[in-house]
């Protein structure tokens, strides 16, 4: 199936020109090219819904609250693993490697989190829906009955699997229902969840590690798992197009490219593992890192090579990546993605390592970031809905996240307590203006029928952008535990016991005595301070490529 290279108004409704924000993107600007693709068979997604005059479809309150239940799990989640890792490694004595889980988690989720897309482009939104569902709830009650830490980060993988298409699918399934127009209240609501369920797992996933147990931060989130199952599966149904339901399954079947899925899935796993490792378990000079890295990039080589050659229906067409704004809006978004989550990763090792708080305590201080994020969506909401202005709330959110970082990057060893409350809110505040700014600018450069696998990649780029940041970070700090300490301590007797026990358990860290524990201290505040320079400087990237954006011919987002 063909594609003209113009948008119909007829088809699309996106055939008008604007010279500075108008309704679409005109002809000339237009990154819609199914020639640069041998060979190409995009499934059409047929009408978008109407701009005027739309009424929500049938059961549509329950549509939303089946998928925003997954997008509260999917803050919760997030939150809930920053705010209680240091507890669950140090329970394991594998405090040095606590990074895999959220790694492992991440690995999974960001390898297949733009299957989600194409995926349910064409087999449809159902499938994927309950794919991701069931396998986030069964990764979950693993992740609650494990008893040793390996079974732990095997089943973080398997809930990343389940996790990379919550909010995915979330996204996708409103862009089936609601028009494009309209969709920014709703996307800011889809963020405001997002932030409420990311306050929620960091005010009490402290608590709840603290006073009943670690395992029911993760057991307590199977139940509302399987309430957004049951409501998806009497509500949830499938887009229509020309390969859902009009073709067989063999003949929908060939047409997926198999090759490029798996290229990409074992691309980004050995990249991630790689990243994971160096500096951490493995020197970076270590033929493993290195061999994984470069490997990755070989596997990548070969997935664009596959992209462009495939008959089939790729998984991410090129031509989503091709031109100036296309570039310089996913660079935005994988220097965003890298800051949040190393930002969020080190604030809590920050606080229980420097500060000395508890768990409890350090997930309270979290719920003052995570609650500026919905609050960021809601502005970035009601600037979508009422002015558009996509380039410009990327770059304000750009410029709040290098505030931040830096402001925390200035934080003394010993500093005024207030501070700690205020700086640490404009980087998530930031955050959760500029992840829809991105998401919505990169829907607007395509059609309606590219919605979803946009949208997925979107994600994907941004979760690319997460485990880099979690992996440098914490391989900034692991290695500045390394080098320092030893110097540090040097005239503890058995230092190299002592700095063993450090690295492994914070827990062990508060039971050293006070002189040797306040030296343990400064090295491990040395080491953060770096991991946020480092973040800081990501999102200084950011900026640029921001202000290097150009958003002239973008279809409105206001009405």
């Amino acid at each position: 199936m063909t594609r003209s290279r113009t948008p119909s108004t007829t088809q699309h409704g996106a055939g008008l020109v604007s010279n500075g924000g108008g309704s679409a993107l005109s002809p000339e600007n237009s990154f819609h090219d199914p020639e640069t693709a041998a060979g190409e068979h995009q499934p059409l997604l047929g009408s978008p819904p109407p701009e005027d005059n739309w009424v929500p479809p049938r059961h549509f309150i329950w549509i939303e609250i089946a998928i925003m239940s997954n997008v509260f799990l999917y803050g919760f989640d997030g939150t809930i693993t920053a705010a209680t890792y240091a507890v669950i490694s140090s329970e394991f004595d594998a405090t040095n490697t606590a990074s895999w889980l959220t790694t492992s988690y991440l690995v999974t989720s960001t390898a297949f989190q733009p299957l989600y897309g194409r995926v349910s482009d064409i087999f449809g939104r159902r499938i994927c829906f309950f794919i991701s569902t069931i396998t986030f709830a069964v990764g979950c009650l693993g992740c609650g009955l494990a008893n040793d830490i390996v079974l732990l980060n095997c089943m973080r993988a398997l809930t990343g699997f389940g996790g990379g298409g919550l909010m995915t699918m979330a996204t996708i399934v409103n862009s089936d229902m609601i028009p494009f127009r309209k969709r920014g209240m709703y996307q800011a609501l889809q963020n405001g969840m997002f932030g409420f369920g990311a306050v929620c797992g960091a005010s009490f996933g402290g608590s709840i590690a603290d006073n009943i147990g670690w395992r029911w931060c993760f057991l307590l989130q199977v139940p509302v798992s399987i309430i957004a199952l049951i409501l998806g599966w009497i509500v949830v149904k499938n887009q229509q197009n020309d390969l859902v339901g009009r073709s067989s399954f063999g003949e929908t079947w060939k047409r997926v490219d198999f090759s490029g899925a798996l290229l990409l899935v074992v691309a980004i796993s050995t990249q991630l593992i790689g990243l994971s490792l160096g500096g951490n378990e493995l020197p970076w000079d270590s033929p493993w890192v290195i061999g994984s890295l470069v490997g990755s990039f070989i596997l990548l080589g070969l997935f664009l090579l596959v992209e462009a050659k495939t008959s089939a229906i790729p998984i991410i067409p090129l031509r989503l990546l091709r031109g100036k704004l296309p570039m310089t809006i996913q660079l935005a978004n994988v220097c965003a993605g890298l800051s949040a989550y190393a930002y969020l990763f080190m604030l809590p090792l920050f606080f229980q390592v420097v500060l000395m708080d508890s768990a409890t305590t350090a997930g309270g201080r979290l719920a003052i970031p995570s609650l500026a994020t919905p609050i960021g969506g809601l502005i970035a909401g009601v600037v979508m809905s009422r002015w558009g202005k996509l380039i410009t709330l990327v770059r304000i959110g750009a410029v709040l996240m290098a505030i931040g970082n830096a402001l925390v990057t200035s934080l003394k060893f010993m500093d005024a307590n207030w501070k700690y409350y205020v700086y640490i809110f404009p980087a998530n505040l930031g955050q959760g203006i500029i992840y829809p700014g991105i998401l919505f600018t990169s829907l607007a450069t395509f059609e309606h029928a590219d919605h979803a696998v946009s949208a997925s990649t979107v994600y994907l780029i941004r979760s690319l952008g997460t485990v880099w940041g979690v992996s440098i970070t914490s391989a900034i700090v692991q290695t500045t535990l390394s080098v320092r300490l030893p110097d540090a301590l040097s005239d503890v007797p058995d230092k190299w016991t002592v700095i063993d026990a450090i690295r492994h358990s914070v827990e062990a860290l508060r039971k050293l005595p006070p002189d040797i524990q306040l030296k343990a201290r400064m090295v491990y505040y040395e080491g953060l301070r770096y991991s946020f320079a480092a973040s800081t400087a990501f999102t200084v990237v950011s900026i640029c490529a921001a202000l290097f954006a150009n958003g002239h011919g973008l279809r409105k987002t206001s009405s």
